[in-house]
């Protein structure tokens, strides 16, 4: 890992890996955005970079996020589970920009899809002891 990560920033240089950070973040942005505008859902705390977890928005009902998962998965996205609380974690990169339009079109469209269904399957990936 060492040296890919040393062969591609000599590739990029500083300035083009500057530019797919920028482009990254921007997309992270822009992802975070759409999600807190979608009825019942919100990005956990406030993430200044890269990595997001989609969580029902406290006091609200909104889907249940396993469910949710399920359902962008049946549309051909992968968000990992995890909790606590109940998420669904995405690492952004500079190639979801070009989606990110479209995945949340695919995620509103499953929020009411899901509506008040609960996911059979409550396991995770990721998880803190409780």
């Amino acid at each position: 890992p060492m040296a890919c990560a040393w062969a591609v920033l000599h590739h990029l240089g500083i300035e083009g890996y500057l530019r797919l950070t920028e482009v990254t973040i921007d997309a992270a942005r822009r992802l975070a955005a759409g999600i807190r505008a979608l009825p019942g859902l919100t990005v956990l705390g406030r993430p200044e970079a890269h990595v997001l977890a989609i969580s029902r928005a406290p006091g609200e009902e909104g889907p249940d996020v396993f469910a949710l998962g399920d359902a962008v998965q049946a549309r051909g996205w992968y968000l990992d589970r995890q909790r606590p609380p109940d998420s669904l974690h995405a690492t952004v990169s500079a190639g979801n920009a070009p989606v990110v339009e479209e995945f949340l079109a695919d995620l509103g469209t499953a929020v009411d899809e899901v509506g008040g269904a609960r996911a059979r399957d409550r396991s995770t990936g990721y998880a803190t002891l409780e």
